[in-house]
């Protein structure tokens, strides 16, 4: 009952607590001194004649998160009479009874303060609000509460405070809020949360003793959003830093080869017998070296490139050629596969499907063991559209996994950050395509890139039978 103490006290319109039997339980001096509904009085006694049948409908209709509202005539023990009174009924969970207020007049600002504005703020807020007694027991949860810790208000109301260790606070946590309401009457913790479906979630927790109450009121607040926003934006500049400074090394290390480049060729002039040989093979290797540079060079550049029409198979295969070096330090094989048989040719940015393609292929390395084959295949789909397959022997996902593998920041691996896939979808969803994944653990993931063909030009024949490309 301490709860409403302020409120009863402040409230400029008549307000009434009243049980289920019609008994005043509380009044506030307005309804003391213009109804004359004193604790103890009956409701019934202060109703016009005729009003008593739609007086029980109405408090029958008064139930928990519901507001109902009628119109009654009383007349109070003096006799002054009020013909048409507004009433609001509302419950107060903590006991289930009922709070009536009486709208007097013109009450168009009297709404601060009333015990309805309370009921419905706590009730309809975004954030999730407990309220607890001085010995620690819940007495008040809105609905919240439920979006927040997936739990039943009417399960925590009249309860120990220690029923919350179930949302993962710990003994140390609460201590400290203790410490805090001890010293300055207030606290606030940070608290993070993992659902039953596995999602992580970040809250804000603040809590502080109402002195006129008696009562202490806690407020949590979801900062998830906030939280994820801030990594995404460490981690992007972690990335631009490094990938500034691999840049850097790669402009060296291309210089460098420029050199050994030149003192090959004279080594091609005098060599002889397996010389020969030795220095075909430095020549193939520095090839490859060179192509891989240019990758990565190609890759460390700017992303406001316009959309261009390339092969989509040449450009897997260049990819596939930097990627090889890091599997075969893992000891797994890619084989490529080009079931389309011809050039592929889609529209969008090269340098964002070659980094997705890095993406698929470092994902599935990491999930491989030694001595495993990832397929990265080119397949047919429609007339329309071509699928790129990456099909890994790894350790596969659970179907929880899956549903949550394009979420940002979800990750299975300590070291990541869990925006790989997230960056891969976005990049097929603004190519017009999509992306798909299977898997079956312990056997494997197979991740589909379903990509638009190019509308190809049509050749007519003209007049003179020459022929006519047409778009």
């Amino acid at each position: 009952m301490e709860t409403l103490d302020f409120l009863f006290d402040e409230a400029d319109d008549a307000i009434v607590m009243v049980n289920r039997n019609n008994e005043c339980l509380r009044s506030n001096p307005k309804a003391v001194k213009t109804l004359g509904i004193f604790p103890g009085s009956m409701m019934d006694k202060v109703l016009q004649n005729g009003q008593e049948a739609g007086w029980t409908t109405f408090i029958s209709q008064v139930n928990p998160g519901r507001r109902v509202t009628s119109r009654f005539g009383l007349e109070n023990p003096a006799g002054t009479a009020f013909k048409d009174i507004e009433v609001i009924g509302t419950v107060f969970r903590h006991s289930n009874d009922v709070i009536l207020r009486f709208k007097l007049g013109d009450q168009s600002d009297g709404d601060r303060g009333g015990a309805q504005a309370y009921h419905s703020i706590f009730r309809h807020e975004v954030n999730c609000y407990l309220v607890f007694g001085k010995d620690g027991t819940i007495r008040d949860v809105n609905d919240r509460i439920r979006h927040f810790y997936d739990l039943n208000p009417d399960d925590l109301i009249g309860h120990q405070h220690t029923e919350l260790l179930k949302i993962g606070l710990s003994d140390e946590d609460i201590a400290l809020v203790k410490q805090g309401l001890k010293k300055n009457g207030q606290a606030e913790l940070k608290h993070r949360f993992v659902t039953g479906e596995g999602e992580e979630r970040f809250y804000h927790i603040f809590i502080y003793y109402e002195r006129h109450g008696e009562f202490f009121f806690a407020s949590v607040r979801d900062d998830t959003e906030k939280v994820l926003l801030k990594r995404q934006m460490e981690h992007n500049g972690s990335l631009s830093a490094i990938g500034q400074l691999a840049a850097s090394i790669a402009h060296e290390l291309k210089n460098a080869m420029t050199s050994v480049r030149g003192f090959t060729e004279l080594l091609k002039l005098s060599a002889e017998g397996d010389s020969v040989r030795y220095v075909h093979v430095i020549d193939s290797e520095m090839d490859r070296m060179e192509s891989l540079m240019a990758e990565f060079l190609t890759l460390s550049k700017p992303t406001d490139q316009e959309d261009e029409v390339f092969d989509l198979y040449k450009c897997l295969g260049d990819v596939v050629t930097v990627m090889e070096p890091q599997a075969s330090m893992r000891k797994v094989a890619i084989f490529m596969d080009n079931q389309v048989g011809e050039a592929a040719l889609v529209k969008g940015k090269k340098h964002r499907i070659k980094q997705a393609f890095i993406n698929l292929i470092k994902n599935a390395l990491e999930a491989s063991g030694e001595g495993t084959t990832l397929i990265v295949s080119l397949e047919h789909y429609d007339d329309d559209h071509v699928v790129v397959a990456f099909s890994d022997e790894g350790s596969g996902m659970t179907d929880l996994q899956i549903k949550q593998v394009f979420l940002p920041f979800f990750t299975t691996k300590r070291e990541g950050t869990g925006l790989g896939l997230p960056f891969v979808l976005e990049t097929a969803e603004s190519m017009g395509g999509h992306l798909f994944v299977k898997s079956e653990l312990g056997k494997g993931t197979r991740i589909e890139l379903l990509l638009p063909v190019h509308e190809r030009p049509k050749v007519q024949t003209g007049a003179d039978g020459a022929a006519v490309l047409t778009p």
